[in-house]
């Protein structure tokens, strides 16, 4: 059994063959305040000898984990659904386990993390959940300040302060981005600003549309009433979608929640433009359009304007192949297509 703790969240991570991202984002993990309490669970969507090899990665010598004792009891390593396999560990420095999930394929971003969420809603010990990329490290103090900031300002769903793991010193975004309705794009809030720079706290919030996806805690009461991840995204816009869905019960910002973060590592959206993949940049303009059609669509004029402006950019950092995949993306968002790609990398 779980621990009952008064305050206990469910940390959600999906992994794409980047196992040492995994383990440095547990180490990481396993220097957090002791509360609130936490486990943590992991959705392997690369397949089979990646699931494998993530769990071996976890649990040598001078990894952040133990393998933990087979109980078949346990409901939540069953395999069953999406999940053809689970194996259950343990962090070595504190009493939290940890759930590595091997998903039947890619189920994208939004899948992954549903596939948890489906498990963990019928038990009554999350008090919320924490989604966060892979390629992160979150400092000490990161999850208990987004905690206690949807506590005290109930708030149903709460971002940090992302830095880039490289500059530690200055704001890659304040909790997540503003939409500009025009321009059918998101602005990043704080991008820039040094890191202990005064801020107005409630400003930025009343600015937040979307909550960066790389760090979201979101209460249960609050999922409860929004639901899971829309998966008709597969990669792209789904934390967007969900912080729309959720901004009626609040969107937060934790200022002294600090998340270094890489990017891009696991789906290859790099930021220099020329290196990104070919999936990362047709599921963006594809994406792109969607979104708008839910929710501001006589703007599509103007996404559709600034979606063909966004793919001839490539043709200026010399990527033709990526010119054509936002053209695709284009094209596909125009004739509705949603879900897994029919193409796929």
């Amino acid at each position: 059994m779980i621990d009952a703790d008064p305050v206990r969240v469910a940390v959600l991570i999906v992994s794409f063959r980047n196992p040492q991202d995994v383990r440095a984002c547990l180490a990481a993990l396993s220097r957090s305040t002791e509360a609130p309490g936490f486990d943590v669970f992991v959705c392997e969507n690369g397949g089979y000898a990646s699931f494998q090899e993530l769990c071996e990665i976890l649990t040598d010598p001078e990894a952040p984990c133990n393998a933990d004792s087979d109980d078949l009891t346990d409901p939540l390593v069953a395999a069953s659904g999406r999940l053809v396999e689970v194996k259950r560990l343990t962090l070595k420095t504190r009493r939290s386990r940890v759930w590595i999930g091997c998903a039947e394929q890619n189920l994208g971003y939004a899948g992954g993390i549903n596939v948890w969420i489906d498990r963990l809603l019928p038990r009554p010990e999350w008090t919320g959940l924490w989604v966060l990329n892979p390629d992160s490290e979150p400092e000490p103090r990161a999850l208990q300040t987004l905690v206690e900031r949807a506590a005290v300002a109930n708030k149903g769903m709460v971002g940090s302060t992302i830095v880039s793991s490289a500059n530690r010193d200055f704001v890659h975004c304040r909790a997540g981005h503003h939409w500009r309705k025009l321009r059918s794009s998101f602005s990043l809030i704080g991008l820039g600003e040094p890191v202990n720079a005064p801020i107005d706290l409630e400003a930025i919030e009343r600015a937040l549309d979307c909550i960066a996806g790389g760090s979201m805690y979101v209460t249960r009461a609050c999922l409860e009433k929004i639901g899971p991840m829309d998966e008709r995204f597969f990669l792209f816009y789904e934390d967007a979608d969900w912080s729309i869905r959720a901004k009626k019960f609040g969107l937060g910002y934790a200022p002294a929640s600090i998340i270094p973060h890489s990017g891009g590592t696991t789906i290859g959206s790099s930021r220099l433009r020329a290196e990104r993949s070919r999936l990362s940049v047709y599921l963006e303009s594809r994406n792109n359009l969607h979104f708008v059609g839910m929710y501001w669509r006589r703007y599509l004029p103007f996404a559709l304007l600034f979606g063909c402006v966004h793919a001839a950019s490539y043709l200026f950092v010399l990527s033709p192949n990526n010119f054509r995949a936002a053209l695709e993306g284009l094209i596909a968002g125009l004739k509705g297509e949603t879900g897994r790609p029919t193409f796929h990398e």
